[in-house]
């Protein structure tokens, strides 16, 4: 019986050890300042996948349509959105809910790691409707201005094919409830296996 209760309590600890060890990791995470690495897997050609930097997950994934948008137009629990290289922010003409979310897209100047508070007269801009002309016909979607990358140029403005990706600015986001800010650094669109979608961002709350 003593070994059994010997057994019973030092589990329990190791329990209570773990969950107050990953709560501080959790907890650090959101400290102002501190980066963490996020991943989101947005493969697919049709599926917006919505995520919270609170939270720092994908809270759900829909493709582009007017019931899935209105939807997610209405909930105020995420922050952006990907789909491949576009990104969405709880905003704008998106929004239906009031939310506040944005983006200041930062100059070629500005680094991830320079970059220590929100700039004065920071201007966040809110999504709009972008038309655009392809091989499917012309479309129109609901957007942020952000990118996870860019495309290399021609000279007359073309792009270069096949595609050549190009690392896109630092970009600070506004939360959807207009509270906070985190600075966002896009390092990754391919894997290891040269498959487009797979994206990785280093991200750092900004203090306030």
């Amino acid at each position: 019986m003593k070994r059994v209760l010997f057994f019973s309590i030092a589990a329990l600890t190791a329990t209570i050890f773990t969950s107050c060890s990953k709560d501080k990791d959790d907890n650090k995470a959101e400290q102002p300042g501190a980066t963490t690495e996020s991943y989101i897997d947005a493969s697919s050609n049709t599926a917006w996948h919505y995520y919270s930097f609170g939270e720092d997950k994908v809270l759900g994934s829909a493709d582009e349509s007017a019931e899935n948008n209105a939807a997610w137009a209405a909930r105020k629990d995420w922050d952006i959105a990907v789909r491949r290289y576009n990104i969405r922010t709880n905003s704008g003409e998106f929004t239906a809910a009031g939310a506040k979310g944005g983006v200041a897209t930062q100059g070629t100047g500005v680094t991830f790691e320079s970059l220590q508070k929100v700039p004065a007269g920071a201007i966040f801009v809110g999504d709009k409707a972008v038309t655009s002309s392809g091989m499917g016909g012309t479309t129109t979607v609901v957007r942020s201005e952000a990118t996870v990358i860019l495309f290399k140029q021609n000279e007359d403005g073309s792009l270069v094919m096949p595609p050549v990706y190009l690392p896109a600015p630092t970009h600070i986001f506004r939360t959807a409830d207009g509270e906070n800010y985190y600075k966002v650094r896009f390092t990754q669109y391919q894997n290891a296996e040269s498959v487009t979608g797979h994206v990785k961002f280093d991200r750092a709350k900004i203090p306030q």
